[in-house]
């Protein structure tokens, strides 16, 4: 969903004008700090070279139908008018940096909430907003919960206290959910100091939702795997994860794909080979 967002929002500004700097409050201190004339100037430059592109993206489209040749000349044309104002934002960025301005965040992080304050209707922000701060506090509720009790039960009950009673492996559980509610506010200050925020959250999960993917996938479509071949297939699968992500530059979406795979691929040769004699009645 959020990447189809993104998307959504990126053939947005192509149509319709974006601001110079997305980083409004950095900009609006550079233009009190004296460098008005030179970022309007900036501004006049991005506003015509914004014209001339989206009437290349139109002539894209209307050329799908004409010959090959005029059809990559109009494309050729809105990749140079698209380098020419990625360069007017880098001037844009300069100036904000002599100005004093410090934008050290990405300027990627303040495209979303730009469309939010500008292209909607004030009560629909505010809508908006109750609707990300229910959504946010509903899947943390649950992820700490979820923690918490398969903390208890899988590891605490089995590996520590396991003959108590109910009532103590609640607390227990209680005492697990405070524990990790405390984990994540440790992640959560730390990826405070990533340079961009989405991007390092969609790159952590990249990492680990491939390998949980095979395990569904394998749990409801690959017959006569065990659950052992399955949990070893996963083990394998994000250890060749992690050293892809360690020692290559692929793109990160990929991890998704490759990790999903190999826990596909891996659990049937595992079958037949280290767990070929478990017993049917334990397939997954």
């Amino acid at each position: 969903f959020i990447l189809l967002l993104g998307a959504i929002v990126f053939m947005f500004y192509q149509f319709e004008k974006p601001p110079a700097y997305f980083n409004q409050p950095a900009y609006q201190r550079a233009m009190e700090s004296g460098y008005a004339p030179q970022l309007a100037a900036l501004q006049t430059q991005s506003d015509n070279v914004f014209t001339q592109k989206r009437a290349a993206i139109r002539a894209v489209s209307s050329a799908s139908n004409a010959s090959s040749n005029e059809r990559d000349t109009a494309i050729s044309k809105v990749r140079e008018l698209d380098t020419r104002a990625r360069d007017l934002r880098d001037r844009t960025k300069v100036i904000l940096q002599q100005a004093g301005a410090d934008p050290k965040s990405k300027e990627s992080d303040y495209v979303f909430i730009t469309f939010i304050l500008q292209q909607m209707p004030h009560g629909l922000v505010g809508l908006l907003i109750a609707v990300i701060l229910c959504a946010t506090m509903s899947a943390t509720a649950a992820t700490l919960n979820a923690l918490g009790s398969t903390t208890a039960i899988d590891f605490y009950r089995p590996l520590i206290r396991p003959n108590a009673s109910d009532h103590h492996y609640v607390i227990a559980a209680k005492a697990l959910t405070a524990a990790w509610g405390l984990v994540a506010i440790g992640v959560a200050s730390f990826a405070s100091l990533v340079e961009n925020l989405i991007e390092a959250g969609n790159i952590l999960g990249s990492v680990f939702y491939g390998s949980i993917l095979g395990l569904f996938l394998a749990a409801f479509f690959v017959r006569r795997i065990t659950g052992s071949a399955v949990f070893f297939a996963a083990l394998l699968a994000q250890t060749v994860v992690f050293v892809l992500f360690a020692t290559t530059n692929i793109g990160y979406l990929w991890y998704n794909f490759i990790g999903c795979a190999a826990v596909l691929i891996m659990a049937p040769v595992l079958q037949q080979t280290i767990f070929r004699g478990t017993e049917p009645s334990a397939a997954v």
